[in-house]
């Protein structure tokens, strides 16, 4: 029987980075997958933190290659044959049922928040299917023993015994480690039976797929004479939201002609399906009227309640990465980047304390890094899907999370520390956060809220965050456009 220091389970970019980081610091590792690539795949939004992590990790492990994935200019010099998109930041446009998207005096449904300085150092959508694709190959091109089309068992008995079959051969191998990268499979916490975490502050669903043929939002505005001049950057270079009484919608444009688009829909409504949701919203239904979807091939996703998580996320042998300790909603983009920072810190301290009496401990802090995390952004987006019947209320919402992100971005790179993501560690910032859910829950409850409570709520808000307020948040030049919210450039460590 083979035997491995570390086995990984699962050959998304998570999985594939994980394991070659592994393999620079020294140890014998297998990644196995079920399935082949390329593949269908979202969580594609990446932020500046996930393009500094990425470029921080490529550089101390000597992994050159995945360098150029940082910025979009890069990108596009090295490898323009691997799709991508173009995300100079977040843009959000509030609709009512029936009506096409209306402006409002001082952009009162319009919110942009800018990300980075310009297109050559902007963030990127990832396609997934190109990119967890390009990582794979570089697994193959490695030490690391890939073994894709894979089925495993899983047996925990000091260490683990790992069996299955692939392609009609049995296989059996031993490891000291197990890492879960599966997602919502969760193969090793089924296989410990441990207890899924059962009460979230988000309740939502989703459907979504990949389309081709969407017009670009910015033609729609500008069919209807919405003048966009002051906007810092074209709408659609961006994670664009529209944001809805059900729920919201997310489009992120690739360069290969596809769109990924999907509805999250708060799930204490009624049931909608993808049609039905179009034609409550005209002016999303011109930007659909030609649209085909191209992937899945089995046509749209439909998911049932979004957010799962375990309750404990390592042991003394084994570790889940942040997709399969738990999910919440993609409406703040997390995922990319909080997966960079669980492997920069799981592989930190594999490295220095492997088969030392301190990991277990280290393991266990790893395990709380995760819970705490979770619970954030579940608390950050809750605030927005509590706010959505303002939009003013709703951006202040929005604004905890951009005070999180920008924060640890500063801490991370002005202050050379290695904080949980978005601060989770900062139990000041925690409970502030959870200050401002109680409020706007209490608002959402109320039949009628008055301009003048709510204007007075987000003055509130801006008051709570002057802490972490790195940016000028709430006091942009221009009403609801930020020029200026763009992350420094960081040298890695």
């Amino acid at each position: 029987m083979q035997q491995f220091d570390v086995v990984i389970l699962g050959a998304g970019f998570g999985g594939s980075l994980t394991a070659l980081l592994l393999d620079r610091i020294g140890l014998s590792v297998v990644l196995i997958d079920r399935g082949t690539h390329p593949r269908f795949s979202i969580g594609e939004s990446s932020t500046p933190a996930a393009g500094y992590l990425l470029q921080s990790l490529s550089q101390k492990y000597d992994l050159p290659q995945f360098q150029p994935f940082c910025k979009y200019g890069t990108w596009q010099q090295a490898a323009p044959d691997i799709a991508c998109g173009v995300k100079r930041g977040f843009s959000y446009f509030s609709h009512q049922p029936g009506q096409m998207f209306q402006t409002e005096p001082a952009h009162g449904t319009e919110l942009l928040v800018t990300a980075n300085l310009s297109e050559p150092l902007a963030d990127t959508h990832w396609y997934r299917a190109d990119v967890d694709e390009f990582f794979a190959k570089e697994v193959k091109k490695s030490d690391v023993l890939y073994m894709d089309q894979t089925e495993v068992q899983l047996e925990n008995s000091d260490g683990w015994v790992i069996t299955g079959n692939r392609e009609g051969e049995s296989i059996q191998m031993q490891a000291a480690f197990l890492i879960d990268a599966t997602g919502a499979a969760g193969l090793v916490p089924r296989a410990l039976g441990i207890r899924p975490q059962l009460e979230f502050a988000t309740r939502s669903r989703a459907m979504y797929g990949h389309f081709r043929d969407v017009r670009l939002w910015d033609e729609i505005l500008a069919e209807n004479g919405i003048d966009q001049a002051e906007y810092p950057f074209a709408c659609d270079q961006a994670a664009l939201h529209h944001v809805l009484p059900e729920g919201w919608m997310w489009q992120l444009q690739f360069n290969n002609g596809i769109t990924s688009a999907g509805f999250v829909l708060d799930e204490r409504h009624a049931a909608l399906d993808w049609q039905q949701m179009l034609a409550r919203y005209p002016s999303i239904e011109a930007q659909f009227a030609k649209a085909t979807v191209v992937a899945p091939e089995a046509g749209l996703v439909t998911t049932g309640r979004l957010q799962r998580g375990w309750t404990e996320c390592a042991g003394p042998d084994w570790a889940l990465l942040p997709h399969t300790a738990g999910f919440i909603d993609p409406l703040h983009s997390t995922g990319i980047a909080q997966t960079l920072c669980s492997i920069e810190r799981l592989v930190s301290l594999l490295e220095t304390d492997w088969k030392k009496s301190r990991l277990q401990e280290q393991l266990s802090e790893y395990s709380d890094s995760l819970l705490a995390e979770r619970t954030l952004i579940d608390r950050l987006v809750a605030c927005c899907y509590r706010s959505r019947f303002d939009f003013d209320l709703f951006t202040a919402s929005t604004l905890f999370y951009f005070a999180a992100a920008t924060s640890f971005e500063h801490q991370r790179g002005q202050e050379q520390k290695q904080p949980l993501f978005l601060c989770a560690d900062d139990s000041e910032f925690v409970q502030t956060v959870d200050h401002w859910l109680q409020l706007v829950s209490e608002y959402e409850q109320q039949p009628r809220v008055a301009k003048a409570e709510i204007r007075q709520a987000v003055k509130q808000a801006e008051r709570m965050l002057t802490p972490w307020n790195r940016v000028g948040l709430f006091q942009p030049e221009v009403p609801h456009m930020y020029y200026y919210t763009a992350a420094p450039e960081m040298e890695p460590r």
